[in-house]
């Protein structure tokens, strides 16, 4: 009895372990996939670094001009781009315009640009700044500060970039040129729906 025991569950790892190598070979590639995809080099991207491994960011509220909530989830299926700024932010300001322009730019390439000010006067200070700055394509999001130490923003302006899947993919910690040729070709190679 014991014998036909031990040949059972001999069996059964033979089976497993050849199971378990394979996958073992495939889920290194499959996670380092957007590395690869998201990996970006030079002066430009200097403010960029890759996640590893891509992880979905916590929960945290998003609010719309309207009072509605909105979160990440709403968003899957697209790659997003999301910064948090606030207007007092001298590098934020100066990044919003080229932000503005970027989300039209990938509007057609599944992939989504938000800005969500992290102003303690909310929409009150943001509505006129956008006016102020003339911004179209961006939508007033705001959230409290407090969503900054759950999501690791230690300063402002911080970009994270979101797969499809909702997974933070990369971070970008201070100021970036957003619009630029390179950047643009960049964000659709990371981001897009099916990695182009």
């Amino acid at each position: 009895m014991k014998r036909q025991r031990l040949s059972a569950s001999f069996k059964i790892l033979m089976t497993a372990l050849p199971l378990v190598a394979v996958f073992s070979l495939i889920s290194p590639a499959l996670a380092s996939d957007h590395a690869d995809r998201c990996e970006a080099e030079g002066k430009a991207f200097k403010a960029l670094s890759v996640t590893e491994p891509a992880k979905a960011p916590p929960a945290f509220p998003i609010t719309t001009a309207d009072g509605d909530e909105l979160g990440l989830a709403d968003f899957k299926g697209r790659g997003v781009i999301v910064n948090f700024w606030a207007t007092w932010c001298a590098p934020c300001v100066r990044e919003m315009p080229e932000l503005d322009n970027l989300k039209a730019e990938l509007a057609d390439d599944g992939i989504d640009v938000i800005a969500i000010s992290m102003d303690r006067g909310g929409h009150k200070v943001v509505a006129p700044f956008f006016e102020r700055y003339g911004i179209k394509n961006l939508p007033s999001l705001v959230t409290p500060s407090k969503s900054g130490s759950t999501l690791g923003i230690r300063g402002l302006p911080t970009t994270l970039l979101i797969d499809a899947e909702g997974r933070e993919v990369a971070r970008i910690v201070g100021l970036m040129k957003y619009d630029t040729p390179d950047a643009v070709a960049y964000f659709k190679r990371c981001l897009a729906p099916g990695g182009s």
